[in-house]
């Protein structure tokens, strides 16, 4: 296993600014400077642990309508979102596009909030064009979100298995990830498009654990009894509670682990869309670049 990380070959500073997307001086001022044609949104609040309520709406639905106004005033007719399969929050069998949204978190009902101010923007204008991309947990080079986190855990040698773990966390490795959107771009259709975004082969938690072990040069983790594992969360919950700091064990991540997500992405791949990798090898180039910052 042996990875280059290719840097930009292009000077991204120079048209690169940072800004807020909640604040409309800020977004009117670039789309008054450049001719844009499309937007490309990625921004949100997105966090497990430490976010208000409030936060996320303010973020995730603000954000976009800030967003769409400036679309509006400077006749940008083509949006991207990058929403998120929280939108359909837990559910028994693999969700599809036509799946029925019930958000059981803020951040997933906030996401939903965001596609209706899209929704409501494209019935006003029958020239606009969305394409609405709901990926699973993404991961891969640069992030430091729940693989990385995972990643961590097992090279620290404080990971097992709770029960069984067959159930199926779907995943998107960013580099399919962005191949599958600049896909999607090339023939948008008015009115709004939605794809589900997950890689294949789709993988249980213990599958995942594995192929990170392996990269890792790693002993395969062992196996804990559910009720073990959570009465071990239990103090690590109290502590959360008095520090009110973000702690690698809790009940709650004890759950979300033993949690099924499975998401089903076969309507981009019957659109033609085919990605260059599959999780394993996605896994591993992250392992890769993993170590390599490790050993820094």
């Amino acid at each position: 296993m042996n990875f280059d990380l290719v840097e930009p070959d292009f000077d991204y500073q120079s048209i690169y600014h940072k800004g807020d997307v909640r604040e409309s001086s800020q977004v009117d001022e670039v789309s008054s400077k450049y001719d844009i044609d499309c937007i490309i949104h990625l921004a949100a609040e997105h966090k497990d642990f430490g976010i208000l309520e409030a936060d996320y709406f303010r973020t995730n639905e603000y954000g976009i309508k800030v967003l769409t106004e400036a679309a509006t005033k400077h006749n940008i007719k083509n949006f991207v979102y990058y929403s998120s399969v929280a939108v359909y929050g837990q559910h028994k069998a693999p969700s599809d596009e036509n799946t029925s949204l019930a958000p059981d978190n803020p951040y997933g009902a906030s996401k939903q909030a965001a596609e209706q101010i899209l929704n409501q923007w494209s019935e006003k204008d029958g020239n606009r064009k969305i394409l609405i991309i709901r990926p699973t947990v993404v991961y891969g080079v640069r992030n430091f979100a729940n693989i990385y986190r995972l990643i961590k855990q097992i090279d620290s040698g404080l990971y097992a298995n709770v029960g069984e773990a067959n159930n199926i966390k779907s995943i998107a490795f960013v580099d399919n990830l962005v191949q599958a959107m600049l896909y999607l771009m090339q023939d948008m259709k008015t009115g709004i498009s939605t794809y589900n975004y997950a890689d294949e082969k789709q993988m249980s938690t213990r599958e995942i654990g594995q192929v990170i072990s392996a990269a890792l040069g790693k002993k395969q983790p062992m196996t804990l009894p559910y009720g073990l594992m959570y009465a071990m969360g239990i103090p690590f919950d109290i502590l959360i509670k008095l520090t009110g700091k973000d702690l690698p064990i809790s009940t709650n991540r004890i759950k979300k682990l033993c949690t099924e997500t499975y998401h089903n992405a076969d309507k981009i791949r019957t659109a033609g869309f085919k990605p260059n990798y599959d999780n394993k090898y996605g896994l591993e180039r992250m392992v890769e670049w993993y170590l390599q910052e490790k050993n820094k």
